[in-house]
This record gives structure tokens, C-alpha cells and sequence, in this order.
């Protein structure tokens, strides 16, 4: 690490002494009056842009592979799909980070087997991705707190233009797509895309099929009113497998794992209005409705221990084991969103000349989620007897499977009222202000059973979900201006973020069995019984202060921040540490208080035929007030948070048309918790802590451009085979693929 922050420092000195200038544009926000229905105002803070001209000069094949590049962004992976954390939100970042579409959020609100969407948005289709870390409650409200990344696509561009891609790589990885707009007069404008990708890919006996199609229109009525439609579809199939265990890994990195299937099927649906009554005044209104589906089918294969008597009452003790056991589970997962998004904007002058907005809204969101699933065991027969130290058979009337089944139903409505101001107050000055209050409702159940296991009577549990909440947020903001390109900010914000639905409740080790028999085997305990119950979780509640400044220092663009964020009642995750969610186990926990010091800093130089661009995200994390329940201490780091990120990355322009790169990517160590199996099944799981790895990935590509209109790129990620995990436990991993090569066509109109 030392040596990183060595290099980075000195790319970052010698490029310093570069003449040359480069645009504003990569470290600011710009909203439009006219042409962006959802633009977000510009906000006191430093922003990442990652242009449309940027993502075209490499070898993306989604939008999980351009953030993983993108400074101060970190792609967790999980078996159902990307999550993105930023400024340490760890493994809590489908609710801290909020992810837009338009200016419309992707977020899903439940987690357990749930995933961001980002992949089903065609790379072709977007304009600009905007890195907007920590904050935002004000207009966004629950879950912005670690960040906002907001996803533009061509879907208002208003001038024709056509995008296609056609990639090649390892892994007979072929990837195809293209979108484009075409303007059908002066009114109408309509916008398509589709986007293919089949690949082989990493470990044996894998693959994944991807088809993604969208299509829309604006249409401008007059000057004052305007609309658009939007539509997104997209399907998703993975014949996969599930993590392996670490010895396995290490003899065979390719080696697949029990089958894990997965078909994921988006569909996105947005309508937004804009009336403008006056050149100061500007009415939108924005109607979508998400819907995902998702069929698993995947495979485990566990030790079952059935302990025969009830140690409190006798010392007789008959521990039954049923030696890897199959078993298959078949789950049904489904999130239907519907929302209604209302705003007004008022541009005046509130001193003088100086601009000034203000920005009255209500949000409302509706989301139910729905998971049906059945885990079935092979039939159980022979096991292995402690008291008579050999193998025994059941008898025939006790011979069954172990099943479990799972009906949830879960609704989560929130509604949001808010105001914001930037207020000019000189030309070198700008203050911003915003309050929202916001009420959230849970409504639903958990239904579990009627489970069925040698010598238990089948029975059915259930979970009745109703509360709700009520949260505040707000924020107090300084621009400073110092000169032609140099500007200082500070800002406060107190935020929140409310549970998701499936966060109240934990999977537990079931240790109260029944039975309606007599004698030594009542009531048994079974490794692998659970139940749900109710776990009181409260709201987050965080206090940011933050300082930063962007300026041009002697031909580099360099922006700096420096954040404390502290959290009460934080929500942490405690879960066994295996793939399947047939038999894995969680626990929600509020840690008392913690807290998060951060950098973020930035720079891009030209010099000559270089371009050189250097990024570092350092966060600090600690429990101030600890959980001892989850073994969470005071001064433990937060869980699953890398203590940095840092992004070096140098274009050399050999000729006009021939250019190559070079970029690379490190992440620091990071720290779970997991429930392990008690050694005394009648107990409920111990916790353990794991640490995984840091690790680094050097990528370097060609880029050729035979005219004006046409790309050709070849190149390879991981050169240096770096051997890393996409995720891991202390028990399983997921291994990333070591050196892989590419060839792509890129046509551009």
C-alpha cells in the first residue's frame, strides 16, 4: 500500500507541471432548464463524470464493469447481482447508495435475495454517469447517505445518433449492441437500443445469456409543455454454481460448484411531464413502475444432525448424522414498484444579479415483494449412530425428507415532502438550505412450514409485519468561489435510512422442535431447522460534516474531499457465510454507533500525447458504541468496508487514429461476520470474524480508428493474474478470472 500511495504521489507532482488545460466538466454537475426532465440541481460537492467519449475508449461490456473503474465506487458481488458501495457503507449498500435511472431510483427494497439492476441498462444508451459521493437526503431521502450514482441515457438527447458495439473475448465471450435516437420532426424524437451477451464464462461448466431492449419517445408539444415515455426490458439467464470450498479453490480455481440457476427478468416503465408557465418557472411530474422476477434453482449438500433427547432432563444422549445429504430448493422471488415523483422549480435572483433556485417536492413509492420457495432433502435413511458408535437405518415410518417452505409477502409505502435552496448571495458566495420529512409503512408476513424432518410434527410459523416510521432530514451548505476555476465548499447533512422490509426479521437456528411422541428423542434438535422472528430494528440516523475544494493548479484538475460521517443505530448483517439460501441463517443488528473519516481526491493532466488520471478513496471506519451480541466491539472497523481504493491510469496517443492505455485498480482488506454451526446444536449459532484480502488488477488495450466513424480495440484485464475472489467466506469463495483478452468494434454515427 505504501508503495501506491508512493506512486501516486509522484505521477501527481511531475503532471502538475503540465500547461495544458482540460474542461471543468469532469469534476462538476451540469442540469439543464430545457432538456432534462429529472436533472438534480447542482450540488455544493465534488462530482465524478464519467463521460459518454470516456466509456467508449475502453472495453465495457455492462455498467458493473465501468463503475468497477470509477473512483471512489466499489462493486461488491453477490449470487444474485452487483451492489455498489460507497464511502464505506459496506455490506449495507443497496440501502445506503442510491442508484438513478434518469433520475428515477433502481434500488431494490429487499435484500435477501435481491441485486441493482445496472446491468440490464445497454451501455450504448448512456450519455454520462454522475458520482455524486455521500449524501442527499434532502431530495432522494432514505438511502442516499454513502452516495448518489446517477445513470443518464440518450433517452432526451433531441439529435440522431447511432451506437453499436461488437466484442469478442475470453471465455467465448461475445457481446452485441447498439441504440441510437432519430429525430422524426420538429416535435418527436425516439430513441432504441438492444444489447446481447453469451458467454462461456470463468469456471467450468458455466454459462450466461443476457438480452436487454428499450425503447421510447419525447415529444414537445409546444415550448412550454413537453413528455416522455420510457421502457426497459431485459432477461437475464445464469447456469451457474455455487461457491466452492477454500481448500477445493486452491487446487483448482476453475473447479464449478452445485448448481446454482438464476432468470432475472426487468421490466422499467417511466412517463415524466414538464410545463413550464414561465422562462422562471418549471412543473414536472414523473409516473414509473418497475417490476423484477427472478427463478433460482440451486443445489447443497450438508451434514444433518439430529440430536434424539432433551439434555436438560437427561443425560441420555443419541446424536444422529446423515452424511452429505442432498438437497434442492426452488424459489420464486418478485418486486413490483410503482411511484409518483412531483416537483416545482423556481429560478430568481434573491442579491443582485446572482442566480438563485428553489425546489418544492413529494415523492411517493409503493414496493411489494413477494418470495415463494420450497428446499427439499434427498429421502433420509442411514446415519451414523454416536451411542452405538456405528451406522444404523431408520425405520421405515421415519423415513422422510427434510423440507421447508417459505411464503413472504411484504409491502414497504414511503412518502417524502421537501424543499431546497441555493441562494446566490454574491458572485463569489453561494448558500444552500433543505429539509424533508418522510413516513414510511411496513405491511406484510413471513410464513414458514409446514416443514417436514424425521421425528418433528410438521408446523406451520408465521410473522405479521405492521409498523411504522417516521424520519428527518436536512442539510446547510457554503460555496466559496475564490477565483476563475477555484471553489471551497463545507456542508452538513443529517440523513437516514429506514429498514428494508425483509430486514425485520431473522432467520434463526430453530431450537424449540415438537414432537407428539414419548421417550428419549423428544424433543429433538436438528442442525439445520430455522424459524423467523422479530428483531426490533430501528432507523439510521447519520451527521456528515464535510470540506472540499476543486480547482486547475498548473494544468491539472485536482478536486479533494475530507467527510466524518457518524451513524446511531447503524444496521449491520450477521449470516453464516454460505452461498445457498436453502440453509443459510442471518441476524439484523443495530450497532450503537459508528463512525466513518474519509479523503476522496481526483486529478487528470495532459502532457504532450499523455493523459494521466490518478484517483484515492480512503475511509476510516469505527464502532464507537459496540453490540456485543454480534460480536462487534468498540473500536472494530464496520464490517465488510476496504479501507481504500485507488484508481492510476495513463492514454498515450501514438498517431491521431492509434492510442493505448494503461489502468490500474487496487482494494484493500476487508473484514465479515458470519454465524457458524454451534458445537451444541441446541444452542443458537456462534459468531466468527473473517478477513478478506486486498488485491490489485493491471489492464492495458489498443485503440485503432480506421476514420471517423469506426473503433477498433484489443487488449487484456488481469495481465498480471492476479488470483482474487469476486466474494468469499472463511468456508467458500467465488474466484475472479485471471488474464482474459478482448477484441471489440466500435461504429458511431
Amino acid at each position: 500500500m505504501k508503495k501506491l500511495l508512493v506512486l501516486l504521489s509522484i505521477i501527481t507532482s511531475i503532471a502538475s507541471f503540465s500547461e495544458d488545460v482540460i474542461e471543468l466538466g469532469q469534476t462538476t454537475v451540469k442540469g439543464s432548464k430545457t432538456s432534462d426532465y429529472t436533472a438534480p440541481p447542482k450540488e455544493q460537492k465534488n462530482t465524478f463524470v464519467i463521460t459518454q467519449e470516456r466509456i467508449r475508449e475502453k472495453n465495457y461490456k455492462n455498467v458493473e464493469d465501468i463503475l468497477r473503474d470509477a473512483p471512489g465506487v466499489v462493486v461488491q458481488n453477490t449470487a444474485f447481482g452487483p451492489r455498489i458501495d460507497m464511502r464505506g457503507s459496506g455490506e449495507k449498500s443497496l440501502s445506503r447508495v442510491k442508484v438513478l435511472v434518469d433520475g428515477i431510483s433502481i434500488n431494490p427494497t429487499e435484500e435477501t435475495m435481491a441485486s441493482l439492476p445496472i446491468n440490464a441498462i445497454p451501455v450504448e444508451s448512456i450519455k454520462k454517469i454522475e458520482i455524486i459521493p455521500g449524501g442527499g437526503a434532502t431530495l432522494y431521502g432514505s438511502g442516499s447517505v454513502g452516495g448518489v450514482v446517477s445513470i443518464s441515457t440518450n433517452s432526451n438527447v433531441t439529435k440522431d445518433n447511432f451506437f453499436m458495439d461488437l466484442n469478442y473475448g475470453s471465455f467465448d465471450n461475445r457481446n452485441f449492441g447498439f441504440a441510437g435516437g432519430y429525430n422524426f420532426n420538429k416535435h418527436l424524437y425516439v430513441n432504441y437500443g438492444f444489447s446481447y451477451l453469451n458467454s462461456e464464462d470463468y469456471r467450468e461448466h458455466e454459462e450466461k445469456e443476457n438480452k436487454i431492449y428499450l425503447l421510447g419517445f419525447d415529444y414537445k408539444i409546444n415550448a412550454k409543455h413537453r413528455f416522455r415515455f420510457q421502457t426497459r426490458f431485459s432477461d437475464i439467464k445464469q447456469d451457474s454454481s455455487n461457491q466452492i470450498p477454500v481448500e477445493e479453490l486452491k487446487n483448482d480455481r476453475r473447479k464449478a460448484g452445485l448448481n446454482m440457476d438464476i432468470d432475472t427478468k426487468d421490466r422499467s416503465y417511466t412517463f415524466d411531464y414538464e410545463y413550464r408557465p414561465t422562462q422562471n418557472l418549471t412543473l414536472s411530474s414523473t409516473f414509473y413502475k418497475q417490476k423484477q422476477e427472478r427463478d433460482i434453482e440451486t443445489e447443497s449438500i450438508d451434514d444433518i444432525k439430529i440430536i434424539a433427547s432433551n439434555r436438560r432432563f437427561s443425560h441420555i444422549t443419541q446424536e444422529k448424522i446423515f452424511y452429505d445429504v442432498k438437497s434442492e430448493m426452488q424459489a420464486k422471488f418478485e418486486e413490483d414498484k410503482k411511484g409518483l415523483k412531483v416537483k416545482a422549480k423556481f429560478d430568481y435572483n434573491l442579491v443582485g444579479d446572482n442566480p438563485s433556485e428553489t425546489i418544492v417536492g413529494y415523492d411517493y413509492q409503493s414496493a411489494t415483494n413477494k418470495r415463494n420457495s420450497l428446499v427439499q432433502s434427498e429421502t433420509l435413511k442411514s446415519y451414523y449412530d454416536s451411542a452405538l458408535g456405528g451406522y444404523a437405518t431408520l425405520g421405515i415410518g421415519d423415513r422422510l425428507p427434510i423440507t421447508n417452505k417459505i411464503d413472504m409477502k411484504m409491502t414497504k409505502k414511503s412518502e417524502g415532502f421537501y424543499v431546497f435552496n441555493k441562494w446566490g448571495l454574491t458572485n463569489w458566495l453561494d448558500l444552500t438550505t433543505g429539509g424533508r420529512v418522510e413516513r414510511t409503512k411496513y405491511n406484510g408476513y413471513r410464513e414458514n412450514g409446514p416443514n417436514v424432518m424425521p421425528y418433528v410434527s410438521p408446523e406451520k410459523k408465521r410473522i405479521e409485519t405492521d409498523e411504522k416510521l417516521t424520519n428527518y432530514a436536512g442539510e446547510l451548505g457554503l460555496l466559496f468561489k475564490y477565483n476563475d476555476t477555484g471553489r471551497f465548499y463545507t456542508r452538513y447533512e443529517r440523513a437516514f435510512v429506514t429498514p428494508f422490509g425483509n430486514q425485520l426479521t431473522d432467520k434463526i437456528h430453530d431450537t424449540d422442535l415438537k414432537n407428539q411422541q414419548s421417550g428419549i428423542i423428544v424433543p429433538p434438535s436438528v442442525n439445520v431447522a430455522s424459524k423467523y422472528v422479530a428483531n426490533d430494528l430501528k432507523s439510521e440516523k447519520t451527521d456528515t460534516f464535510e470540506i472540499g475544494f476543486r480547482d486547475y493548479i498548473l494544468g491539472s484538475s485536482i478536486s479533494t474531499s475530507f467527510f466524518i460521517t457518524d451513524t446511531k443505530d447503524e444496521i449491520t448483517l450477521i449470516s453464516s457465510g454460505v452461498t445457498n439460501p436453502a440453509v443459510n441463517r442471518w441476524k439484523y443488528r443495530n450497532i450503537g454507533k459508528t463512525r466513518r473519516m474519509g479523503i476522496e481526491f481526483e486529478a487528470e493532466q495532459n502532457v504532450g500525447k499523455f493523459r494521466f488520471n490518478q484517483s484515492l478513496s480512503l475511509v476510516k471506519t469505527k464502532v464507537l458504541i459496540a453490540n456485543d451480541e454480534a460480536r462487534i466491539e468498540k473500536g472494530d472497523r464496520v464490517p465488510m468496508v476496504p479501507r481504500l481504493k485507488a484508481t492510476l491510469g495513463v492514454k498515450y496517443n501514438f498517431t491521431d487514429r492509434l492510442s493505448g492505455y494503461l489502468n490500474y485498480v487496487y482494494l484493500a482488506k476487508q473484514e465479515s461476520r458470519e454465524l457458524r454451526e454451534n458445537p451444541d446444536i441446541s444452542k443458537d449459532d456462534v459468531i466468527v470474524k473473517h478477513t478478506i484480502n486486498g488485491y490489485g488488477t493491471l489492464e492495458a488495450g489498443l485503440s485503432y480508428k480506421p476514420d471517423n466513424y469506426s473503433d477498433i480495440k484489443i487488449g487484456a484485464k488481469n495481465i498480471l493474474s492476479k488470483k482474487y475472489n469476486l466474494r468469499e467466506t472463511s468456508l467458500e469463495a467465488l474466484p475472479a478470472p485471471e488474464r482474459n483478452y478482448y477484441l471489440q468494434l466500435n461504429v458511431r454515427f
